[in-house]
């Protein structure tokens, strides 16, 4: 099961979590972090407390949370990436504004397995709020019957809509909405009932089945893992054996169930060039899968486990391979001052024969003053 974007990976020791700044959930909807943020804001107002510094600073926390989780893009970059400055600056590229040239690197460097992060366009956001208030709109959502699949070609940052109708029987056993497409990039996107962006799922590759984006809404925990992306480590942390970053994402999810009433879903185009073509599923879960569910969760538990021994194993891999490095660093300079030092040694030794021979060198031998090349042949 593919990571959705709204739960993230835990944040760095130094770094704050948003949604436990706000004291929201991770799958909390637009609304509620409005709220949230809203008590927040009112408790910490610099005016409401002149003078306290803590409040200030308080204040400026959860007001940066909310400027980032209020914002779908920024949200969706958050959850991926976590915090970071850049990132908070950075949404994600609006595609639709990019011209010919710059859409075709971007396929190139997604072909190649850069991570690029786009934007969802502020028009499909739009028809999003219009549909789930129940405005006029030129943009409808076709309903999704349980079990049916729905088989359909979108423009790229264009998003097609759906209904479906969570009934209280699903809530038993849950529900998933799985989408499909033979190599495209797309988002499946589910909305609250003003409109806001409630979760976002990425497509990722899955093998030799192309790509694929799922969403499970089930009475108990579930684990969720992104697409993992070598190439995104090797220019990041390339001094890092790769196999330390295979569970970065993977993070065991609390339960989750969508309330009984009717829901609005999208798949979001993402293709940097052309349309995608996709296949969209919404499936109650079925009572006789409970045997795999069980083993699922016992699987998932055991990863959560490998991972924290990973994490404990790159501690000690890190500061291993630091003294490893020391020791490599030493090892050359006492090699070049074990090779100097015997050349030293080498060279004073010459120096003793030649001045010891020396003296010696200044005695004619008798052979030489005999005198001439004939001297030999006359004695």
């Amino acid at each position: 099961m593919s990571k959705p974007t709204t739960p993230s990976d835990a944040p760095k020791a130094d770094e704050p979590d948003f949604y436990q700044l706000l004291g929201v959930e991770k799958s909390a909807s637009e609304a509620e972090i409005k709220s949230a943020y809203r008590k927040l804001a009112l408790k910490y107002h610099p005016d409401r407390n002149p003078n306290d510094v803590h409040a200030q600073e308080q204040f400026k926390k959860v007001s940066i949370a909310y400027s980032v989780l209020s914002d779908p893009n920024k949200r969706r970059q958050y959850d991926v990436s976590g915090p970071s400055e850049n990132q908070l600056d950075f949404e994600g590229f609006d595609v639709s504004e990019m011209g010919g040239v710059g859409r075709v690197f971007g396929a190139l460097f997604s072909k190649l397995g850069v991570p690029i992060p786009t934007q969802i366009v502020p028009k499909v956001l739009a028809q999003a709020r219009q549909i789930c208030l129940g405005q006029e709109s030129d943009i409808h959502a076709r309903p999704l019957a349980p079990g049916d699949t729905v088989t359909a070609s979108v423009s790229k940052q264009h998003a097609h809509f759906y209904e479906i109708n969570m009934l209280e029987d699903f809530r038993k056993n849950g529900v998933a909405i799985i989408c499909k497409s033979s190599s495209s990039k797309f988002k499946l996107v589910l909305f609250d009932k003003e409109g806001g962006v409630r979760m976002i799922q990425e497509s990722g590759k899955r093998g030799k089945a192309g790509t694929q984006a799922d969403m499970f809404f089930v009475p108990y925990n579930v684990a969720n893992i992104q697409e993992f992306n070598p190439m995104k480590y090797h220019l990041e942390d390339k001094d890092t054996p790769i196999a330390f970053h295979y569970l970065d994402s993977f993070e065991m999810q609390t339960a989750t169930l969508l309330e009984t009433r009717k829901h609005y879903i999208a798949v979001y185009g993402d293709n940097w060039i052309s349309d995608v073509k996709y296949s969209i599923t919404f499936l109650p879960v079925a009572a006789a899968a409970n045997e795999q569910l069980v083993e699922i969760q016992d699987t998932e538990k055991a990863i959560s486990v490998i991972k924290k021994e990973m994490l404990d194993f790159q501690r000690e891999f890190t500061e291993a391979k630091r003294k490893y490095d020391e020791a490599v660093a030493k090892l050359k300079v006492q090699d070049d001052v074990i090779l100097k030092a015997l050349s030293t040694r080498e060279d004073l030794y010459n120096d003793v024969v030649r001045q010891s021979q020396e003296p010696y060198n200044k005695k004619v031998s008798p052979s030489k003053s005999s005198g001439g090349f004939l001297g030999g042949w006359f004695k």
